[in-house]
């Protein structure tokens, strides 16, 4: 399970506008609530987004989606893409 945390408080709103811009079009970003997000790539590429905000800070877990063959490409995958793209465009 890749993750990373931001050294900043983080809302899930400028979290899925950052990811979009950073990822772009041909990923989609779904917030679903206040702590988590949704990012497909295609159906069945797709990674599940948790936050928590310990202290001053913004901790990022990403969990690959799908059933058992897919969850571990996209654990590889795009959880990792993901992860990359919250860490680049979110520490600027």
């Amino acid at each position: 399970m890749p993750s990373t945390t931001i050294h900043r408080e983080v809302t899930s709103q400028q979290a899925a506008a950052a990811l979009q811009a950073q990822l772009g079009s041909g990923y989609r970003v779904t917030r679903k609530g206040n702590d988590a997000l949704t990012v497909k790539h295609g159906s069945l590429a797709f990674a599940t987004v948790r936050m928590h905000w310990p202290g001053d800070a913004t901790a990022f877990r990403v969990h690959g989606g799908g059933l058992i063959v897919n969850r571990v490409v996209n654990e590889f995958g795009i959880a990792r893409t993901v992860t990359g793209a919250l860490t680049e465009s979110l520490t600027q």
